[in-house]
This record gives structure tokens, C-alpha cells and sequence, in this order.
């Protein structure tokens, strides 16, 4: 093995210098920054086993006792330059470490690995390692039980039936405390009063009295929960008799289209000209069905047409589409008639019809509620309220409008044509709140007196 030191002024320069005087195979042993710059000492034909069994004798050696030391032979240039680099031997303990890859000249390897083993700690033997514990078993999760599938339909529905209950009964318990708190305020007791009075829903009955300030003035309170009602009315901001076109009028039996059409051709022809509008009837099934419209349209001096099918209803509004007003009067249905899907079909077929939904408002809230979700399939784009003259619980009406959220158009109170007919106006309808309640009451008046609005809220 040769050992040579190779010092230069940066350490790409002494790399070169190393692999031009030991070749490829040169062994680094160390490298540092001098004064004079990088210094390297490396080493070809490295003997790594020889330094390996100089270590493993050391330990050997120190266990044995002690011999008489041979007298000392003359120290070698480089040996001696070794031994003046190691630190001197501390009182007690292990000798430091001494570097003992520094050298500068060549010599042999035997002498090098007996100096080598002489500088360097001896090596501890190495502890036989202690097996550890067994780990603890894992905990065994129990399986969690899988919930019974139901078997038959039958069993789903009597599911939904009791979470259907069950949450009827959290909501009514809901209200309930919910009214029991609102009647700790006497403001707001009477306010719940008066909206249960006139017909209004539960819970639109809750979320005005909520608005309302407990400490507000008695004095105060009615016009202020008159103006929360207005408020949440949705009105259609634009008439469509101005905008004309194809209208048609839905609704259950008895709700008054065919009397509403006749309003609405009575007032567009006196705007207009008779012949700018056509009338359209759906219910030729019916007896009598035609024959009212037919009067309406002979007193008028509009042309009557009819449709019997969907193919000559389109046919049929294909001709009339010169006419700035067409209304269609569809046939009188219950809203649990099986007949009202198709008859709702025919209008869905003709594109350019426009839908409204015409709702009594003499009928109870639920009924109401029910023919809203039964014509959902026409699509209604707004609700004309209909005798208005006939309640006196104008709420019940008013809340369905506000629950579903469709835009009042027009309303009529009467038979007279087109007197009776009204555009739809909300600070109109709260002030009638109070008037119909009290009419109810009132003995029948004659012909020509005249309403009594001198109690009414502005």
C-alpha cells in the first residue's frame, strides 16, 4: 500500500495530482485546508483487510499482561512525523484519537497498520442484542351489527310514515313553544289574534309577529304588521294585458275562469277593438261547458273558438296568431281529477302560452295549498284571486300566494263585467283584511250603499 500527501492551491488541482500518481483507483483517506492551501493524503493499493485484523488484534493485545518492550529500532521519517501529530496519552481514560492518514512519505504497510493499530481507541465488543417483548395483541373491534334492509316496499313506506310523524310532532312542538313566547308580549298576543282571525297560516302568522318590537305601542302595532303582510306579497309588476299574446286560465271547478275571461276581453276590448281579441274554450266535454262562453262572446262581440284535442288547439292557435290577444278558457277540473293531467299537457305542448292559475278565495287553506301543488305541472307564471266578496278569512288566500311564492295579477269581487276586475295591489289587499272580517258580520246591505273604509289603516 502507498500512502502519499499531495498539497496544492485548490482541491480540483490536487485531485489531478492524485489521479495522475496513483490513477483512477486512488482511495481518498482525508483532505483539509492549509496555509498553503488544500492538502490530500491518498493511497493506491489499498489494503483495507490488513488495517482490519491490525484493529481486531488491539483488544487482544490489551487483555494480555504485559512483556518486557523489545528495545526501541530507530524511527522511520514518516513514523516519526505520525507519532509527533497524535495528542500525548491523557492521565486516565482512553487515548484520544490520533489522525493517522496524515503522513507525507512512503513506507511499508506493515509498519503503517502497526502504528495505525497503536493510535487508534480500542474497539468494545459489540452487545448481543436484547430481543424485545412480544408486542400485545391487537384489540379485536366487535363488528358492528348492519341494520335490517327492509323486505318489501311496504315496509319503506310505513318508514317514511313514522319519520313523517315524527317530525310533525318535533314542529308542532316547535310552534308551539315558539306561540307560547310570542303571547308573553301583549303587543304581539294581539297581533297573533288578529292574523289567526283573518285566515292567515300558522306559520306566516309566526314570522310577522316575530318582526314586531315587544315594546311597540298598541296604537302602532296593527298598522305595522299590515305593512310586514304587504311586504311579503308578491305582485306582478307588469299587466299582461299589455303584453298580450296567448293567456290561459287554470283551475279547479267552480273557480271562476270563464267569468274572469269575460272580464279580461270586456276590458282589453274597451282598450282596443273587439276584433283584436279571440276566445278559446277547452271544455266541450262538459254540458254547458261552451255555452256560457259562447253568451259572453255573442254580449261582447268577440269570435268563440273551440279545441277538442291538443293537435287542434295547436292547429287552432297557429290560425289565431294575428290576433294581439288570445285567451284560452280551459276545462272546469277537480285538482284529483285523473282527466287534469292531459288537459295541462295540451297548454305544455303550445309553447307560447302563457299560464295562470286562478284560485277561490273563499276555500280553505289546505284545499288552496293542494290545487297549487296539483297545477305545479302547468306551470303557472301568476295567480288571479277570485271571489274576493265571498270570504271573510282573505288570509287563507293571501298565505298560499306568499308559501309558493306566485305573483298576484288580478283580482275580482264581484259578477259585474269588467267592473268587478282589479289589478292586483297589495296595500289594497291588507286594508280589505279588516273589511271582509267585518262585512261577514254586518247584515245584508242594500243595492246601492256603498262600502265603509273610514276605519281603514293607510
Amino acid at each position: 500500500m502507498n500512502i502519499r500527501r499531495f498539497v496544492a492551491a485548490d482541491m480540483r488541482t490536487a485531485l489531478q495530482m492524485v489521479r495522475d500518481a496513483h490513477g483512477p483507483d486512488a482511495v481518498i483517506l482525508s483532505n483539509r485546508r492549509t496555509d498553503e492551501g488544500v492538502e490530500i493524503v491518498a493511497a493506491s493499493n489499498y489494503d483495507e483487510a490488513c488495517l482490519q485484523r491490525a484493529l481486531e488484534a488491539q483488544p487482544r493485545a490489551a487483555v494480555e499482561a504485559p512483556v518486557a518492550a523489545p528495545p526501541e529500532r530507530p524511527l522511520a521519517p514518516a513514523e516519526r512525523w505520525l507519532r509527533d501529530l497524535a495528542p500525548p496519552a491523557a492521565p486516565a481514560g482512553p487515548a484520544a484519537p490520533a489522525s493517522a492518514l496524515d503522513v507525507a512519505d512512503e513506507f511499508d504497510g506493515p509498519a503503517f497498520a502497526e502504528l495505525l493499530a497503536r493510535t487508534r481507541p480500542p474497539v468494545a465488543p459489540i452487545p448481543e442484542p436484547v430481543p424485545e417483548p412480544p408486542a400485545p395483541p391487537a384489540p379485536v373491534l366487535a363488528a358492528v351489527p348492519t341494520p335490517p334492509v327492509p323486505a318489501s316496499d311496504g315496509e319503506l313506506a310505513r318508514m317514511r310514515d313514522e319519520l313523517a310523524q315524527m317530525r310533525g310532532m318535533i314542529e308542532r312542538e316547535m310552534a308551539r313553544l315558539t306561540d307560547e313566547r310570542l303571547r308573553g308580549s301583549p303587543v304581539r298576543a294581539q297581533a297573533m289574534e288578529l292574523l289567526e282571525d283573518y285566515g292567515f297560516d300558522a306559520g306566516i302568522t309566526r314570522d310577522v309577529v316575530l318582526q314586531i318590537p315587544a315594546d311597540t305601542p298598541a296604537h302602532r302595532a296593527r298598522g305595522l304588521m299590515l305593512g310586514l303582510i304587504s311586504r311579503k306579497l308578491p305582485i306582478c309588476p307588469v299587466d299582461p294585458l299589455h303584453e298580450a299574446g296567448v293567456i290561459a286560465l287554470v283551475g279547479p271547478t267552480g273557480a271562476g275562469k270563464t267569468t274572469t275571461i269575460a272580464k279580461l276581453a270586456a276590458l282589453y276590448a274597451s282598450q282596443y277593438q273587439p276584433r283584436d281579441v279571440a276566445l278559446v274554450t277547452t271544455d266541450t266535454a262538459r254540458i254547458g261547458g261552451r255555452e256560457q262562453l259562447h253568451s259572453y262572446g255573442r254580449q261582447l262581440g268577440i269570435a268563440v273558438h273551440e279545441a277538442d284535442s291538443e293537435a287542434s288547439l295547436l292547429q287552432l292557435l297557429q290560425k289565431l296568431q294575428d290576433y294581439r290577444l288570445v285567451l284560452v278558457d280551459t276545462a272546469g277540473l277537480s285538482q284529483r281529477d285523473r282527466a287534469l293531467a292531459g288537459q295541462l299537457n295540451w297548454l305544455r305542448a303550445a309553447r307560447q302560452v302563457r299560464t295562470l292559475l286562478v284560485l277561490p278565495a273563499n276555500t280553505h287553506f289546505a284545499d288552496l295549498d293542494e290545487v297549487v301543488r296539483r297545477f305545479e305541472h302547468a306551470r303557472p307564471q301568476g295567480v288571479v284571486l277570485t271571489k274576493l266578496d265571498e270570504t271573510s278569512r282573505l288570509g287563507s288566500a293571501l298565505s298560499v300566494v306568499v308559501d309558493h311564492q306566485l305573483p298576484l295579477t288580478w283580482t275580482t269581487d264581484g259578477q259585474r263585467i269588467p267592473e268587478d276586475l282589479s289589478r292586483a295591489n297589495a296595500a289594497h289587499l291588507v286594508l280589505r283584511l279588516e273589511d271582509l272580517r267585518r262585512d261577514a258580520d254586518k247584515p245584508m246591505a242594500s243595492e246601492h250603499s256603498a262600502p265603509d273604509h273610514s276605519h281603514a289603516v293607510a
